[in-house]
């Protein structure tokens, strides 16, 4: 896992992709505990679809993938897209599945190398009721990515400031969430 744009492009297209250890059982448990309908959100271009799909179908339950509008024409810029705005895209995404789906409800599981804390206070902010748990996982040993800014607990204080602390977790291994996805079913 890199944080930067090339190192992003490298692990795509030279590496052989593999899942963070602990979560595709971990995804299978809410799936099978929820059954729920799959979107991952991701600020990847479109572009690289093909290479994200597989990945996803090898590993992950089958749900929608959303990635952002991006061009191949524009290096700088696809570079870019890779890592800047992700906040705001995020947010975006997620207002326009809330329009599709008001009344389920969501748990949101992201990472602490963009923006998903940002993101996800927003739009739980935005429809309190909608968000039921928002998961962080705490990403260490990463080339390019400034840990301590990144993995602060000020920052994610910060991020999920007006939301209830019961709602977010920031984790470091996927079996720390089994116990609290299990009591959602309470909720």
């Amino acid at each position: 896992m890199t944080a930067s744009p090339i190192g992003i492009l490298r692990s795509t297209f030279v590496s052989e992709p593999t899942p963070i250890k602990g979560m595709p059982e971990l995804y299978t448990h809410i799936d099978k505990t929820f059954s729920p309908s799959w979107f991952y959100l991701s600020a990847s271009p479109y572009n690289l679809y093909t290479f994200l799909r597989p990945f996803l179908h090898d590993f992950y339950p089958k749900g929608t993938l959303i990635l952002r509008d991006a061009s191949w024409m524009d290096l700088a810029g696809f570079l870019m897209s890779l890592t800047q705005g992700t906040e705001a895209y995020k947010t975006s995404r997620m207002e326009k599945v809330y329009s599709w789906l008001p009344k389920r409800k969501v748990l949101c599981v992201g990472d602490s190398t963009q923006s998903d804390p940002e993101a996800y206070g927003d739009i739980y902010r935005a429809h309190p009721g909608w968000v039921k748990a928002i998961y962080i996982r705490r990403v260490t040993d990463v080339d390019g990515m400034e840990e301590t800014t990144k993995n602060d607990p000020a920052r994610f204080e910060k991020a999920f400031q007006d939301v209830p602390k019961s709602v977010w977790k920031v984790f470091d291994e996927p079996s720390e969430l089994y116990a609290a996805i299990d009591a959602l079913k309470e909720v």
